[in-house]
């Protein structure tokens, strides 16, 4: 099947799957290319992003190659539901927020293994995601307790890393590039597959001396003018990610995988919003690299998976270690072990139930050995069922959890999809959510009796493959919130608590995606984010609306341009400056210029557009970048 409105373009992959779940088409050599978009973390299981109910985005590899995306941050800019913030530029820390939810409520998945560090703060570090070896990006926004358990009160980000396919035998890609502030990135991956044994080996070096993450404030009559106008200093930012697969099929129906992610960073910052600093100095706790954190983070897993008749089983062990020498050093670690097994009990139900043990454990903590963890047991069992020759999707998963520090909680998730008029459908989730407080967090200066979070939280969609509207609405009850009486983070009588009441956080998301012509598609997306806490006050860092947009031209079949960017509407930081109102827009040029080689150039902010997401703290003006790209 060749998609509507797209003929036989060897650049339109991405335009097609972002707009159907499966399609086929002939590619530029006349052979046959199949896109299937799927999904694993909807219920910890592979389906179709079609036969799921939930809200989901799928980005894909061919989607991530044609737009240029480098980090996740750039992919998830115009995607729905979905509003950021950073403190500076390259490797600075980022809040991303789903449904305006704070970013620690979201699980952030690296090949299924846990990425939030119970030792920051913000869970996942989100900046430190390179996409140059990545398969696809799944994001399934609502409350996700009722399959993942605690902290997935917003919702789940998967990134699913490149490994050797049944089709492809051997593969070598290859990326070199080079821009501005003296970037530098790097990345190749291999992979192998034998008849019983496959390999996969994924690495990415980003380099670059980058731009001062400080800027002069709304409160300085310096304010619209950058730092390298001022002479501030630059401030750098390395970040090295590897990834390792294996696969051993030791018979027809039992296989061996294990998996290994290590990302290692060294990320220069300043010393506050609007104040410049060196990277080694004098600071408040004497001297020490106050502005410079090393980072360590290893992830790995190993799966057994067995075919018994209509059983899938798979058995895991994840371990996430976590280190990073900011302020003295933080470390953690979450280790997790499960078995599960999805019984297809007919060709288009199955029942799937799991058990599970989980650590979390902080170590570090400001450099004091905090030696802190909680352990959690659990179980759930999942639903699912298609009707009416696949018109109608019902699941229902219900998930128990059994910590030694917190409250047990049974968390829960319902869904429902149908199929009205062709492939127009109306769906609708309703699901539990639970958030623990982190260990730094119960343990941190003057905090006393803090407990969980709890949250109800539902979406309805109307839509087909152009065009799709959500309402989604979430109320967290006892949100955990910090205080400082005297406004005075030195003095340690600051805490944190829990909120009276309920926090409502709701909006709409609109996208239409559109072949407008045979070799022009486009892309747009609305949001509108409403969030209020217990005294009707809005929170900060979300803007009241987002616009995503792209154009997508396949001028040649050897080339392609890709145009995209965001609006972010009215929004106001903890200290109610206006940070929003403002839109950066970014073109990408391909040219597949010999057999097997891509040249790439992007210009990053073209309008070279000034604006602060966090007050005091720089973003990229407009830059450029040229690079090749090379596939074997």
């Amino acid at each position: 099947m060749i998609a509507k409105g797209f003929k036989k373009r060897y650049f339109s992959l991405a335009a097609i799957a972002a707009t159907v779940s499966m399609v086929s088409l002939n590619a530029k050599a006349a052979t046959v290319a199949t896109i299937e978009k799927v999904v694993v973390s909807a219920s910890k299981t592979l389906q179709e992003e079609s036969d799921v109910s939930d809200d989901v985005t799928v980005i894909t590899s061919e989607e991530i190659e044609e737009k240029g995306y480098r980090t996740l941050k750039e992919a998830l800019g115009e995607v729905s539901g979905v509003a950021f913030t950073s403190n500076g530029g390259f490797g600075q820390t980022t809040g991303v927020y789903l449904r305006g939810l704070d970013p620690k409520r979201t699980v952030v998945l690296i090949d299924g293994v846990r990425f939030n560090d119970p030792s920051n703060l913000n869970g996942a570090a989100f900046e430190l995601i390179n996409l140059n070896n990545v398969e696809r990006i799944e994001i399934i926004k609502g409350p996700q307790s009722g399959i993942w358990g605690a902290d997935a009160i917003a919702g789940v980000i998967n990134i699913v890393t490149k490994k050797a396919t049944k089709e492809q035998k051997a593969v070598f890609n290859m990326k070199v590039e080079g821009g501005s502030f003296d970037t530098k990135i790097f990345s190749i991956f291999f992979a192998k597959k034998s008849e019983n044994f496959d390999i996969s080996l994924g690495f990415d070096r980003f380099d670059t001396k980058g731009f001062s993450v400080a800027e002069p404030g709304q409160d300085s009559t310096l304010y619209g003018q950058r730092g390298d106008e001022l002479d501030w200093e630059d401030d750098g930012y390395q970040n090295s990610t590897l990834n390792i697969k294996l696969g051993y099929d030791i018979t027809q129906n039992d296989r061996l995988e294990a998996s290994f992610t290590s990302i290692e960073a060294n990320v220069h910052y300043d010393t506050g919003a609007g104040i410049d600093g060196n990277d080694i100095e004098t600071t408040l706790w004497g001297t020490t690299a106050y502005n410079y954190n090393d980072i360590r983070d290893k992830l790995y897993n190993i799966k057994y998976l067995k075919n018994l008749q209509k059983h899938q089983i798979e058995a895991n062990f994840k371990y996430s270690k976590f280190k990073r020498s900011q302020y003295g050093g933080y470390s953690g670690s979450v280790k997790e072990y499960e078995i599960k097994d999805r019984f297809d009990y007919n060709k288009n139900s199955f029942l799937q139930a799991g058990v599970g043990y989980q650590r979390f454990y902080q170590g570090l903590s400001a450099g004091t050995d905090l030696n802190e963890d909680y352990h959690n047991r659990y179980f759930y069992v999942t639903n699912y069922n298609k009707f009416l020759g696949g018109k109608t999707i019902f699941s229902q998963t219900l998930r128990s959890d059994n910590y030694d520090s917190f409250d047990d909680k049974i968390t829960y998730k319902l869904g429902v999809k149908q199929y009205i008029f062709k492939d127009y459908y109306l769906s609708a989730n309703y699901g539990s959510g639970y958030q623990v407080p982190l260990i730094f967090q119960l343990n941190y200066n003057a905090t006393q009796n803090l407990n969980p979070e709890k949250s109800v939280g539902y979406d309805i969609s109307l839509g087909n493959d152009i065009l799709k509207i959500t309402y989604f609405k979430t109320k967290v009850k006892d949100l955990i919130q910090w205080i400082d009486p005297d406004n005075n983070w030195l003095t340690p009588n600051d805490y944190y608590y829990n909120m009276i009441g309920e926090t409502i956080f709701k909006g709409v998301e609109a996208k239409i995606s559109k072949d407008m012509l045979e070799n022009l598609f486009s892309n747009i997306s609305y949001t509108r984010f409403i969030t209020k806490d217990s005294e009707g006050q809005s929170l900060a860092n979300r803007p009241n609306w987002k616009l995503g947009y792209e154009v997508l031209w396949y001028p040649t079949d050897k080339h392609s341009v890709s145009l995209d960017g965001y609006y972010v509407g009215e929004r106001y930081d903890f200290n109610g400056y206006q940070t929003g109102k403002y839109n950066v827009t970014n073109i990408t040029l391909r040219h597949n210029f010999a057999p097997h080689f891509t040249g790439v150039v992007k210009i990053v902010n073209i309008f070279d557009r000034f604006y602060q997401e966090i007050n005091g703290y720089g973003t990229p003006g407009r830059s450029f970048y040229v690079g090749i790209e090379g596939s074997f």
